[in-house]
């Protein structure tokens, strides 16, 4: 398999793969780090708990919900492509 079929596959699986909700800027923002920690999220838990210090994380949490669910989905693709469980 090429990099092109590989890159395609993932592209196919990653929405799929997809965990977030409607809401999760809501939660994002209602929760900040609390959110991102609870989700396994630890870079975004500790860059908005910093962020709080200068009263942005509160704006910025809600704009990396999104982002944090579809790495995690496009990461989950490739495990599953690069183990076999997808041909």
């Amino acid at each position: 398999m090429n990099l092109t079929e590989h890159q395609a596959k993932i592209d196919i699986m990653a929405p799929k793969l997809d965990e977030s909700t409607s809401i999760s800027w809501l939660w994002a923002l209602c929760f900040g780090p609390l959110y991102f920690a609870a989700h396994g999220f630890w870079g975004r838990a500790v860059l908005v708990l910093a962020l709080n210090f200068v009263l942005i994380g509160f704006i910025v949490a809600p704009f990396l919900a999104y982002p944090a669910w579809r790495d995690r989905a496009r990461e989950k693709a490739e495990r599953a492509i690069v183990a076999g469980v997808v041909v």
